[in-house]
């Protein structure tokens, strides 16, 4: 996109700042170089992680964030080897710093961005430090051009194959910005009632409340004139911005607007909202109001659509909350913090199903990775990090590329020897061992249900098991026989000690609280996460579900577990069941005229008390990630029945629910191209691209190209 040079004025608070937008290049300089840009493995997850810890703590009046991450650095060296066999010309880009490049041995000006290496010479390396951004290169030269054959290293003397990604843009480094504006029109005016207007009256007593109607993280413009002070206060609910009082708000308060009688241009820093309300001291004129909102540039490839109007409705404010939450990374959620928390690997194999963004999956994952060598002081939820090895995994069996787990396995294997140095006699990670935080269930999870997240929760357990059984899988990408035998070792070891253990009457029960007794009460969680990770045999399912589907069994409300629990109904084939749970939770919110999925479900509450968390009145985020994500799994994994069986799709399952619809049809993304669903009553058919075999629920395995028709 060419952006020419223009000005904005910024309102932060009563304090305007004139900034200029960057020059592109002239019309005649190609955009592309033969190249690809390169960094140390990492570190473009570090400085991403570190922006968007910069934007929450500027924005979010409430960021708490307790894990440790890998931190961003500021110094990187690269290397290619080879023997020139003609003389070839180089140029090279990289951040605003010193760049160092070395050619054949011999160094030259730090301020050239030019050379050559002749013919006979071989080797080039460069040096970056004091970068004002990722220390990253981008050189093109015939066979020496940045790419994946370059390494890198961060104090020149251990290497490691660089990290890169597709495109040579040498005026768009790999740290940028690369989020579009969209802007959004007011939808409609809440206060007083009716559409769209071009102008806008605020006076004391005489609010104005604009709904813009989807909930994005961007910034507000608009002209202002008039007398006094113009006080914008903006937010996800009616309610939020129609309370006055700041000790409420999640977002910092934006400070009075003094107005002048000639109209002023203003755009507000970025802020996540829906709504709007303009106040005054004094009568205002408002107008050319709109939202400009930041999206990852991304397209849906994965659909569904069915003859249920509901359901399709759920679908689409399902993507749409996930769309909402692409970031520089998968976030849990765009306004109280907009932080990488677990959320992101969870809710990893849904954004596949409908971006398919590699980009963007493995940025979430290398973010999510703990420091090297890590303690206990680097963790916050102890179960975090299993999501994260378990993601890694499931990227490697959508994607069919080890080498991307390859390139972090030490983070990954780190991961795994340290919940190893953790496990009790039985296999068990204990959270007392662990504090403060301990685990994590989600936020249904109370002191009168269970499980103790600072003791040993099964789910836990069998959540750790999944760990080591995925670690075993990444091992056999690695070709490593012996990693994988003691990570699968281990997760067996895991899985007998449960059901010794924790296996009463046909249910799971809760764990071990703090004390080390045996909580024998039942919940959802043990049970859901016996199906998802292979602890209970499908013999046992029959009693699991039974209890999963009574709703005198489970909480009031529906929290981050549900990906796991919705997931594990659809891996099951019990789809039609959590079908009718989308309907009584998820849906309401869709009449209530939300385009969003919260991120703690009541559905019985009462609306306003629907908007609290943490004892404060607006804390539930009303975009967050899991709640999207569990309804594209059910729908996409159950409804649609696709799941990879062997890495990339090459083997894929194809195994229908019709859960009691007339018809349905969607699409699921795959390396290879789309796998195509659709049926009718009974009748199917399936399109697969070429490399593709799928084996359907009659029992045969049909290979791509092509269309073929099956029985439901």
């Amino acid at each position: 996109m060419t952006i020419d040079r223009r000005q904005f004025l910024f309102v932060s608070g009563a304090t305007a700042a004139v900034v200029q937008l960057p020059v592109s290049p002239s019309a005649g300089e190609p955009r592309e170089w033969q190249a690809q840009w390169i960094w140390y493995p990492g570190q473009l997850a570090a400085w991403r992680h570190a922006r968007r810890m910069r934007l929450a703590m500027n924005r979010c009046a409430m960021v708490g964030y307790p894990a440790n991450y890998r931190q961003r650095l500021v110094e990187a060296y690269f290397r290619k080897s080879g023997t020139a066999s003609h003389d070839i010309p180089l140029r090279w880009a990289g951040p605003v710093g010193r760049i160092r490049v070395t050619i054949a041995g011999a160094g030259g000006d730090i301020t050239s961005r030019t050379g050559v290496i002749r013919a006979g010479q071989s080797g080039v390396e460069a040096q970056i430090d004091f970068a004002d951004g990722l220390p990253c290169l981008l050189l093109e030269g015939a066979e020496y051009s940045t790419g994946p054959a370059w390494e890198a290293s961060l104090d020149g003397e251990h290497w490691v194959p660089a990290e890169t990604c597709a495109g040579g843009d040498p005026f768009k480094r790999p740290d940028a910005e690369r989020e579009i504006t969209v802007s959004l029109p007011v939808y409609r005016t809440v206060q007083p009632a009716g559409g769209p207007r071009d102008a806008y009256s605020v006076s004391p007593g005489r609010d104005v409340l604009l709904d813009f109607r989807e909930t994005e993280l961007g910034a507000l413009r608009f002209e202002a004139r008039g007398h006094g002070d113009l006080t914008i206060q903006v937010g996800e609910s009616i309610a939020e911005v129609r309370d006055p009082d700041r000790r409420f708000f999640e977002q910092y308060a934006l400070d009075p607007i003094p107005l002048k009688t000639q109209a002023v241009r203003i755009v507000l820093p970025q802020r996540a909202l829906r709504f709007v309300r303009l106040s005054a001291t004094g009568a205002a004129e408002v107008t050319r109001v709109g939202f400009d909102a930041s999206l990852w540039p991304a397209r849906e490839h994965g659909q569904f659509e069915s003859s249920d109007k509901d359901l399709n409705a759920i679908w689409r404010t399902a993507v749409a909350t996930l769309r909402s939450n692409m970031h520089d990374f998968y976030l849990d959620g765009i306004r109280r913090d907009g932080l990488v928390w677990h959320d992101g690997p969870l809710t990893l194999d849904a954004y596949e199903r409908v971006f398919f963004d590699a980009g963007l999956s493995r940025q979430t994952l290398i973010a999510e990775t703990l420091p090297a060598q890590p303690s206990v002081r680097d963790l916050g939820i102890i179960d975090a990090p299993m999501y994260t090895v378990i993601a890694f995994e499931r990227e490697y069996l959508i994607r069919g590329d080890p080498g991307f787990s390859r390139m972090f396995r030490d983070r990954i294997e780190d991961i795994l020897r340290f919940y190893m140095s953790l496990q009790d006699e039985r296999g068990f990670v204990d959270a007392r061992k662990v504090e403060p935080y301990g685990y994590f269930p989600d936020w249904s999870a109370t002191q009168e249900s269970g499980p103790d997240n600072h003791g040993a929760p099964a789910y836990g357990q069998m959540l750790l098991a999944g760990t080591f059984a995925a670690g075993a899988g990444l091992a056999h990408a690695w070709n490593d026989d012996s990693a994988e035998v003691r990570y699968r070792t281990a997760a067996r070891r895991i899985r007998a000690s449960v059901r010794e253990t924790f296996w009463r009457n046909g249910l799971y029960a809760n764990g071990f609280d703090r004390s080390g007794k045996l909580d024998a009460r039942t919940t959802p969680f043990a049970q859901a996460f016996a199906v998802a990770f292979d602890t209970a045999g499908s013999n046992e399912h029959a009693s699991l579900f039974r209890f999963l589907d009574d709703p005198a069994s489970r909480p009031a409300h529906f929290s981050l577990s549900q990906v796991i629990e919705l997931t594990a109904y659809a891996k099951a084939g019990r789809a039609d069941a959590a079908v009718k749970r989308l309907k009584s939770a998820w849906l309401p919110m869709i009449r209530s005229g939300y385009k969003r999925f919260f991120e703690d479900i009541w559905p019985a509450r009462d609306p306003l008390a629907q908007l609290g968390m943490y004892g404060r009145k607006y804390a539930a985020s009303l975009c967050h990630a899991w709640a999207g994500a569990a309804p594209v799994m059910l729908l996409s994994r159950g409804v649609l029945g696709v799941e990879p069986l062997e890495p990339g799709y090459r083997v894929c399952s194809v195994a229908p629910q019709s859960c009691g619809l007339e018809s349905a049809r969607g699409s699921v993304p795959t390396p290879a191209g789309l796998i195509e669903v659709e049926w009718h009553a009974t009748a199917g058919q399936l399109t697969l691209p070429a490399g593709i075999t799928a084996r359907l629920v009659d029992g045969r395995s049909i290979q791509g190209p092509g269309k073929t028709s099956f029985a439901l």
